[in-house]
């Protein structure tokens, strides 16, 4: 990691500044205790150690002096757009020189808490009354709003003896987004939905269309719902909406921030698996013009953002999800299940990345699903955990391997004899590994629509 400076006291300026010895001068020091030998034989033999300190003192006076001042020296940075969760980006350090000499520095970059460092920083040379560019590799460990904090110079004097750190403020607040890497393999599994939906029978339409598209003269004889009745109060006269058939499907991702996404499988939380699905699965759905709606709960909603449709499709969903966290709680399936169909106003399909123990934990997760079931297409995604699979495949050999095997195969029964309430109540069900989270998801939610259920 990039070492923090020691924190000192702020100038006026905004600058903080504190003078450090350097090691030539530490030499120069201990070099200096034979001056004080003849201290301890002749009367009056300390004059040579006395006099000794008085000329190093001269001459650290003197190479503080040839170090410029904190207003002489500048510091920028220029960040990526947009940090992703896990992924390594460059950082670049421009740093200005207005003094008329070149300066030996060394740079400490004051980092968010949650990014690790690649690259350390090598010492370094400013140029006189110019600029030097410096770069280095960072990677966020986890998702949110970060602020860096400031630059730290180490600044030496032209003889070597003293140097002095200064700490330039340069206040940068980023985001860090869940991962979005990998796209052009979703792409490709859109494109090929594409064509094959393209070489299927066209199909049919068993009602009106619902969106609006122009207003007209109301015609007698026509439904009275058609009426818009605030064009008819301006403009004198019946008024009606013309309405076309809806482009594209609707899906609702439904996120669980609750305490059973808490749990780590590989390397991240099931919240972080799960976000990142629902981020691909965004992408997909934009790209075959489908809404999108999403929200994340605990108990209660922790980010919700509305159907959207088009190109800032993928960004909205990015800044929704960002700041999500996991929250020690127990997840309210009632009151959340219960807002999101009063916002769904025609049939959708709805999407809940959860996690699923037993029947009797997850009866209300099942009763409010399969209540959304009667007017939506409901589709339960949870992860399996690789560990557990293989303690309850393994052939024990100890006593504490045999007791290990009969939980784990005692937890994958209560969670398929759940799971398979859910099927029965008419709740699709997917259950796969963190690591083919993505994928699946992405491909079952083609079938889907490449089958017409909704």
């Amino acid at each position: 990691m990039i070492s923090r400076a020691r924190h000192t006291p702020a100038r006026k300026d905004g600058r903080a500044i504190s003078l450090l010895p350097t090691l030539r001068l530490i030499r120069l020091l201990t070099l200096g205790a034979f001056f004080w030998l003849p201290a301890a034989f002749v009367p009056g033999g300390a004059l040579a150690g006395i006099l000794f300190l008085a000329i190093l003192f001269a001459l650290c006076w003197r190479d503080w002096r040839t170090i410029p001042s904190a207003t002489q020296l500048t510091a920028r940075r220029e960040l990526p757009p947009r940090f992703s969760l896990d992924v390594e980006h460059k950082i670049k350090l421009t740093l200005g020189n207005r003094s008329s000499r070149s300066l030996p520095i060394t740079v400490r970059d004051e980092l968010p808490d949650v990014f690790a460092l690649h690259d350390e920083l090598p010492p370094g040379q400013l140029p006189a009354n110019g600029e030097a560019q410096f770069t280095y590799s960072v990677r966020p460990l986890r998702r949110g709003a970060c602020a860096f904090g400031d630059v730290v110079l180490r600044v030496s004097g032209a003889a070597g003896l003293v140097q002095k750190q200064i700490s330039l403020p340069v206040a940068n607040s980023v985001k860090v987004y869940p991962n979005f890497k990998g796209v052009e393999r979703y792409e490709l599994l859109a494109k090929i939905d594409e064509r094959e939906e393209l070489a299927r029978r066209p199909r049919y339409l068993r009602a009106p269309g619902t969106d609006f598209e122009s207003l007209r003269p109301y015609i007698s004889g026509e439904d009275p719902r058609a009426i818009d009745w605030k064009a008819t109060a301006r403009r004198g006269a019946p008024i009606a909406k013309n309405k076309q058939v809806e482009k594209g499907q609707q899906v609702a991702i439904l996120l669980d921030a609750g305490r059973l996404m808490a749990g780590r499988v590989g390397k991240y939380t099931k919240l972080e698996h799960a976000m990142n699905a629902a981020v691909m699965l965004s992408y997909v759905a934009q790209k075959r013009g489908d809404a999108l709606a999403v929200a994340s709960f605990s108990n209660r909603i922790e980010s919700f953002l509305p159907m959207v449709r088009g190109p800032a499709l993928v960004p909205r969903v990015l800044e929704s999800l960002y700041p999500v966290q996991v929250k020690p709680v127990e997840s309210d399936y009632w009151q959340v299940i219960a807002e999101a169909m009063t916002m769904l106003k025609r049939r959708s399909l709805v999407i809940l990345l959860t996690d699923v123990l037993d029947a009797s934990a997850s009866a209300g997760l099942i009763n409010n699903l399969a209540r959304a079931a009667d007017r939506h297409l409901v589709l339960c995604v949870v992860l399996t955990e690789p560990k557990i699979r293989q303690l309850a495949e393994q052939i024990p050999v100890t006593v504490a391997e045999t007791y290990q095997k009969a939980a784990a195969a005692d937890l994958r029964r209560r969670r398929r004899l759940a799971l398979e309430q859910m099927r029965a109540r008419g709740i699709f069900v997917l259950e796969t590994d963190p690591e083919h989270l993505s994928v699946q998801l992405v491909k079952r939610y083609l079938a889907i629509r490449q089958a017409d259920l909704q």
